[in-house]
């Protein structure tokens, strides 16, 4: 199984990137994208913290490749970067990491992983120096439809319209439209879309029996798995 995570973010890797670089690399590699997912939670938190993301790890299964723009889809903190691919190489899942050309798998040599992570710490002390200097990177406030993100990225898909999704939430239409912009939510449903329509899509098939629980992010089976969407 082939997947593509996405992430929406405020730095300089729009959604139209992401969609581009990671169509590149799977038609380099003749990848065919199978389903592509949408991870929505606050990246701020730890990742024991991240139910979303953790019930993203969760519905992996054992040998399945995971196609991500960069490392920040995941964290930009080196230390939940090391127990995401904990997580991920424990059961055999490759991780291919389109804006180096990389892919991350249970053999490959530690130093590529090792490298890829100096990298990371090395970008995370820039930016740090940056925002003591008082040029931080810009971050996006919270917003009360936080709350309903998964469920309007959902009607997005569907097609349904601003207006249509205000009446059903009971909240501003002008409210809502002023975040789904903001949050760039129409260009990553149509990036989303995008990604799937550009090659051939594989039925999905998945048993108890593939999915590992060695990995302790993935353990507490009473977490609400909640905002990630699967397309089939």
């Amino acid at each position: 199984m082939n997947i593509v995570l996405l992430k929406s973010r405020s730095d300089n890797a729009p959604i139209i990137v992401q969609q581009k670089q990671i169509l590149k690399y799977a038609h380099h590699h003749d990848l065919k994208i199978d389903t592509t997912e949408i991870e929505n939670s606050d990246p701020t938190l730890e990742l024991e913290e991240r139910k979303e993301f953790k019930g993203f790890l969760r519905s992996l299964s054992k040998h399945d490749h995971v196609i991500i723009f960069d490392l920040l889809t995941f964290s930009n903190n080196v230390e939940e970067l090391v127990k995401v691919f904990e997580c991920l190489l424990k059961r055999s899942i490759s991780v291919h990491i389109a804006d180096v050309n990389v892919c991350i798998h249970v053999e490959s040599k530690p130093l590529v992983l090792l490298e890829l992570l100096v990298k990371q710490r090395e970008l995370n002390k820039k930016l740090d120096k940056e925002k003591a200097q008082g040029r931080p990177k810009g971050r996006m406030s919270k917003s009360k439809f936080d709350a309903y993100r998964p469920q309007i990225i959902e009607f997005l898909e569907n097609r349904t319209s601003i207006s249509e999704i205000a009446k059903i939430l009971q909240v501003s239409r002008t409210s809502l439209k002023d975040y789904v912009n903001s949050r760039g939510l129409k260009e990553l449903v149509k990036a989303k879309i995008n990604l799937l329509q550009s090659t051939h899509k594989q039925p999905l098939i998945t048993t108890k029996s593939n999915v590992a629980k060695e990995c302790s992010l993935i353990k507490q089976p009473t977490d609400h798995i909640e905002g990630i969407h699967h397309e089939l």
